[in-house]
């Protein structure tokens, strides 16, 4: 069994250490290690009742085979940061999926991914890596989101949606069925998508308009 490294210590990483523990709980598959942290003020203090180990040079002196890594941040564009980091050490992923989750057996599910508890998770949908699917988020039948899309507390996306790398769904975003969303998007809390949105743009609203354009990502 790998030792599962959260890298982040932050809000975000003591959610995912929570729902970490939960799973050790509930079927004995995970052994946590620690925290990964940049704020050197956090070095070998403990959160949660787990250590924060250092900074990524902790990773130099370990043997990497027998560690896995979560990217603990809220924001899509920081989750890329970090697993393209831990991909340049050769790390391989975890995922933290609360067991108070309903994750269909027909899903697909990627590496990394995070789920909070009451999230839903249904049958022919297929989660890419580095998802984030908060608390209450429903995602249908069928949906595909691409990686790095983050879901904030109850996002809900009707049957046959699809999600583009990155896009970020404010909270109590709902989409109705069938429809696109473009790479690196953001809809706004409480927006209500009825119609395909195009990559890189900001929509708010009900029903959902585009405010702007976004700066690319890389």
């Amino acid at each position: 069994m790998k030792r599962v490294v959260i890298v982040g210590a932050g809000a975000h990483g003591r959610e995912v250490a929570e729902i970490l523990r939960q799973r050790s709980q509930t079927d004995g598959s995970v052994l946590i290690a620690g925290f990964i942290d940049d704020d050197r003020s956090l070095w070998r203090s403990t959160i949660d009742e787990l250590p924060v180990l250092g900074d990524w040079t902790w990773f130099e002196g370990v043997n990497r085979d027998e560690i896995a890594v979560v990217c603990s941040s809220g924001f899509s564009e920081t989750r890329k940061q970090i697993a393209s980091r831990a991909e340049s050490y050769a790390l391989t992923f975890a995922n933290a999926i609360s067991p108070l989750a309903y994750l269909s057996p027909r899903a697909a599910i990627g590496e990394g991914v995070v789920i909070y508890p009451n999230a839903t998770v249904c049958r022919g949908s297929s989660i890419g890596n580095h998802v984030l699917i908060n608390a209450g988020s429903v995602v249908s039948h069928d949906d595909k989101l691409g990686a790095y899309v983050t879901l904030n507390p109850g996002v809900h996306l009707a049957g046959n949606v699809s999600v583009g790398e990155g896009s970020y769904l404010g909270m109590g975003s709902n989409v109705i069925q069938g429809v696109s969303i473009g790479a690196w998007t953001t809809v706004g809390a409480g927006a209500a998508v009825i119609s395909d949105l195009p990559a890189h743009v900001t929509a708010v609203g009900v029903p959902a308009r585009i405010l702007g354009a976004k700066d690319s990502v890389a």
